[in-house]
């Protein structure tokens, strides 16, 4: 039987705690015909574009009366998978890493299951154990994208209990466990996802969070470190390498570190607090001054707003 493939799962708000990705100048078009076995176009096939390197993301697509489709890539850089289907067809999958600025093109031939039948000579063999968990994981997804996250959750143990070696399967339930704030729940899920794949480095903020809530310091700042390491140019990892230089005195670094953390996030009131403490020190008054009223705009009632007031005055 024909290796099922598994669908991205979005719109998990957890993973929106660290922040948009956006792609300008890397972007690409992907487009593509799909046929018959005769070389006729098919109408209404449903193409499900996804990428390994990012979960969150899926971007579901229609063939028209011509069989084409097409859609822009935002982010040239990753890797990407079709899956083709339609009923009464076989379903077909494929690759596609496009070059930045380029058009690529993934055209498929589709067979139908009466065809693929007769040339297996026989009835298709049943699903395997990997089949069924992509079809729970499947309809997990379907579930999340409706707002049942109950109904998700429940699929998504379906799923890794016939499969326990589903990396996307035990992220998902991360994720859910997360929202939850079930912080047991998110460390015994998250672990056993990094176990399959460490790549998935979204998991360690969310695991450093859940250390931290449970207590233990120790883990969530392993954690942290370890989200850091795989996500360098974050905001909040941006932040953290500003503050260390602070603490060391090296006003100039820590200066350069808090601007690019700004930069990513603009609403970063701590940032901007520090930002402005660096300037102050480097007697940039003007850039103090506005750093330091911009974290009173986001937070005025923050744990650093007694310390900005007190300073404001000094900056006329």
């Amino acid at each position: 039987m024909k290796k099922l493939t598994l669908l991205s799962v979005v719109a998990v708000l957890a993973l929106a705690a660290w922040g948009d990705r956006a792609f300008a100048g890397a972007q690409a078009r992907l487009t593509g015909t799909v046929t018959d076995s005769a070389g006729s176009p098919i109408e209404g096939v449903a193409v499900t574009l996804t990428t390994p390197n990012l979960t969150t993301f899926k971007v579901l697509l229609k063939t028209d009366k011509k069989g084409k489709y097409g859609t822009i890539l935002n982010d040239a850089t990753m890797p990407y998978e079709l899956k083709f289907e339609k009923e009464g067809f076989v379903t077909a999958e494929a690759k596609k890493k496009v070059p930045v600025g380029d058009t690529g093109v993934v055209d498929m031939r589709l067979l139908k299951t009466s065809e693929a039948a007769a040339a297996a000579g026989g009835a298709p063999a049943p699903p395997s154990a990997s089949d069924l968990a992509a079809i729970a994981y499947n309809s997990g997804v379907d579930l999340l994208m409706s707002g049942d996250n109950a109904g998700a959750t429940a699929k998504f143990l379906e799923a890794v209990g016939k499969n326990p070696d589903l990396p996307q399967g035990w992220q998902a339930l991360t994720s859910l466990a997360y929202e939850k704030k079930d912080w047991a729940k998110t460390l015994e899920y998250g672990q056993k996802a990094l176990d399959l794949d460490p790549t998935l480095s979204t998991i360690y903020a969310m695991l450093s969070t859940a250390a931290a809530q449970s207590g233990d310091k120790k883990a969530s700042a392993q954690w942290q470190a370890k989200y850091e390491e795989a996500n360098p140019d974050t905001p909040e990892a941006l932040y953290n390498k500003g503050i260390d230089a602070y603490n060391k005195n090296k006003l100039k670094e820590a200066e350069a570190q808090l601007f690019k953390a700004i930069e990513a996030k603009p609403d970063f009131a701590l940032a901007h607090f520090w930002l402005g403490m660096a300037s102050f020190t480097l007697n940039k008054k003007a850039a103090a001054r506005e750093h330091l009223q911009k974290y009173l705009e986001l937070e005025p009632n923050g744990s650093e707003a007694g310390t900005a007031k007190e300073i404001l005055p000094l900056l006329k």
